[in-house]
Parts: structure tokens; sequence; C-alpha cells
């Protein structure tokens, strides 16, 4: 650690920190279906599912977006993602399918200006890494980097190469979200002080193929116990509270309750004598995380793949003039259309203060689908980064700090709840609430 660090400390002194400052963003221009069409070559690692709805949003919904090269070491994903690309815009990609390690020839390419990797969650940090070594621009899926060490290096490579990353957390993006967002900035809740995020998502289902051999998810709840996918829960709350702007997670402290849920449904599933029911599940059902900051403001964060239930996502955000519960409405202090004790629906305020990406071009973003079209402006903002070469919204020490939970919660509950302290990926940059003003949407 202390190696990593001192390396760090040089780059910050060299010209890089200028020049990762000089490269901060202005806010979005115009509409994305008024933008600019300047091409963008962007190539894919990681060609499941999720890897290829982000090609078909990049060649449908993007505009100027060619792939020239996508990566899986299943070659049958490949296969699917060729006829999908040829669908689309009528030109195969090449494909890479030798091995796990055969991003690194593609990496070599001199016709990919952006990567977007989207592999499973143990390989995200290191092929971002890789990427940014390369020279190339790189947008990370969720949950980001598995490790401390990689969250370190992530932020490391990110100052040395001068390349843009960022962390595709697509529920920053909600509709609701911003909307909040914009309303922190024009003063409607007051000085906030508490949130709470959440992913409580059952896909128990995942854990397992048809078969009963245990698949990635499965493996980071069989593994990885802790808050292992944070980033849902916690990326709004981080933006809401200005956390790398302003204030910083300072420590936080986890509780878990026993595995019970999982095992369950692998017995009903696959029978009590299955390899599938004899897994040893790490995560508990439910997982809450208090995170304490440099100014005494908490974060709340719940977690749960396995809670017999439909998907939750649930937010809050306390200030000192009013609060919006995503559970139950808003209330703000002496502001229509909040009266008395009531509480009020968020949509009462969006004719004034929806964001204006929703306002824009939220029609479209439905359109495209996406998670009731957050991955629509996630997409939009990775596009335009490596197009501009600029800083984006959610950047490498937002990606680090907010993948860092995963190793600060397994420490804290192998330590029976204690409070364990969080690093400060910005080397105290933080402090300075206008450093990063301009990658503010």
């Amino acid at each position: 650690m202390e190696q990593i660090m001192n390396r760090r400390q040089f780059l910050r002194n060299s010209s890089v920190a200028a020049a990762v400052t000089a490269s901060l963003t202005g806010s979005r221009q115009g509409s994305a279906q008024e933008g600019s069409a300047a091409p963008v070559r962007i190539g894919v690692v990681g060609l499941g599912p999720r890897g290829r709805w982000h090609i078909r949003n990049l060649l449908e919904y993007q505009k100027g977006v060619t792939v020239p090269a996508v990566c899986d070491y299943q070659a049958d994903r490949a296969a699917l993602t060729v006829d999908l690309v040829k669908k689309l815009k009528g030109n195969p990609p090449e494909t890479y399918t030798r091995g796990e390690r055969d991003y690194l020839r593609m990496l070599e390419r001199n016709d990919l200006d952006g990567i977007i990797v989207a592999t499973d969650v143990y390989t995200l940090g290191k092929i971002s890494i890789a990427c940014l070594k390369a020279g190339k621009h790189v947008g990370i899926e969720i949950a980001g980097c598995h490790t401390i060490e990689e969250c370190h290096g992530l932020v490391e490579e990110y100052e040395r190469s001068r390349r843009q990353c960022m962390l595709l957390e697509n529920c920053c993006y909600g509709d609701d979200n911003m909307t909040v967002v914009n309303m922190l900035k024009q003063g409607l809740f007051g000085e906030p002080y508490f949130a709470v995020g959440s992913y409580v998502h059952d896909c128990r289902d995942l854990f397992f193929d048809a078969q009963g051999k245990i698949t990635w998810r499965g493996e980071l709840w069989r593994d990885a116990y802790g808050s292992s996918y944070p980033q849902h829960g916690l990326g709004s709350a981080c933006k809401w509270l200005a956390i790398n702007d302003g204030d910083r997670m300072e420590y936080c402290q986890a509780m878990m309750t026993p595995p019970l849920e999982a095992h369950a449904w692998a017995v009903k599933r696959f029978g009590p004598d299955s390899p599938a029911a004899k897994v040893n599940f790490k995560t508990g059902d439910f997982v809450t995380t208090l995170i304490s900051t440099a100014k005494g403001r908490n974060i709340r964060i719940d977690y749960s793949l396995s809670n017999t239930r439909p998907y939750s996502r649930y937010y809050l955000l306390q200030g000192m003039n009013g609060c919006w519960d995503s559970l139950t409405g808003i209330h703000l202090r002496g502001n229509e259309p909040s009266q008395g004790e009531a509480w009020a629906p968020l949509a009462q305020y969006k004719p004034k203060y929806q964001h204006r990406y929703w306002r824009e071009d939220g029609e479209l973003a439905r359109q495209s689908g996406g998670h009731e079209g957050i991955d629509f402006f996630c997409i939009y903002d990775f596009v335009e980064m490596v197009r501009s070469g600029k800083t984006p919204w959610i950047d490498a020490y937002d990606a680090a700090s907010w993948s860092s939970l995963i190793h600060c919660t397994r420490l804290s509950l192998d330590r029976a709840g204690a409070r364990v302290e969080m690093p400060d990926f910005t080397g105290g940059r933080w402090k300075n609430p206008e450093w990063r003003k301009a990658q503010q949407v």
C-alpha cells in the first residue's frame, strides 16, 4: 500500500495532475438528438447479455458510433455479437476469442478510441486498467474494481495515462435521482446530511445455470461477502452529498444477516443432494452498511440478491429544509405543493425541476429501453467522453471510492461490524468543492 501511495504522490507532483485538471468537461451541450456526430470507434470486452445490450444501445441510439472489434473467450457469444452488429450496421466486427486474455491483443489495435468492459465482476478492474495502459478511454461496468489494490491501480493508471475512465453506474441517471440532483443545486433541500440507497434484487435464479452449475453471480454470493455490489445504491447518495466534491467517505460499518435464502432456493430447485445444495454461501441475505463522511453526514446502503421480494431500489435524501423518500414522496418546508405534514409526489415538482437530460431526451431514452431509459443517458455520457476526451460526471475517483466499499465492508464484517477507515483516492483534492465543478451534469 505504501509503495502504491508513493507512486501516486509522485504522479500528482508531475504534469499529469495538471493535465487531469485541464481535461474537465463542461455541461452537456444540447440534446442527444442535436449532439455532435464526430466518429467514435468503440471496442467491447465481455459479450454476455449486458455487453450485447451496450452494443445495441451504441449502434441504434448513439450518433456516429462504430464497433470495429469485440472480445469474449466464449466463441458462441462472439458469433451472436457479429450477427447483431451485421444486422444493425452491416459491417461485422473483428472478434478476439483466444482465451481470457485475448483482450490484450485487441487493445493493440489503433482503430479503437474507447473500450467498454462488461465482463464478470472479478475481471472488470484488471481489464480496465489494461485499457488505460494501452491508451484507450474506458467505461467500466458495475461493480468496477473488485479489490482495493485494483482501486488504487485504476486511479494511478488514470493519472499516468491521461486517458479518461467512466464507471457505467446507470442508476445515477434515473429520472427521479437526477431531478433530486437538480433540486439540490437550486437549494430546495437546504443542507443535506443523510441519504439512503439500495439494491435489493432477487437474483437466485441467476446463481446457477439450468444444469445446476454455479455462475459468476453465484460465486459472488458464495465468496464475496459484504456489500459486494454497492454502486447502484451508493452512487446517487454520493452525488447528492458531494462526495469527492467537498466531502468524502471517512469510515464504514457493516452488518449482515445469516445466509439462509440462497441455500433454501438451491435445495428446492435442484434437490437436497445436488451440488448446488451443498454450496456454502458466505453472503447473508441482507447486508446493511453505514458510512460516515468527513463532515459528519451519514449514508446507509442496503443490499441483497437473495431476498424473497420483488425488485426494489429505494432512496432517501434528508436535508435541513426537507426530505425525498422514494417510497413515500417529497416534503419541502414552505414550498408548494408540499403543505403541512403531508407528502407530495415528486412528479408534481418535475415540470419545474426535472433535469434537462430527461426534459430534453426522456422520450428517446425510454424508447431505447435499458432499465426504463437510464442506460441511454449513461452510455450517451460515455460516448461523449470518448468523443471529446473530457472527464465524465462519474470519473475514476468515483469509481475507486465507490468500489472500495466492497473491501471495507468485508473488513468490517471480519471485525464483527467494527469501524473501518475508507481510503481517499483524490489525494486531498476533495476538500475543494470546486475542483471538479466543470464535470457536473
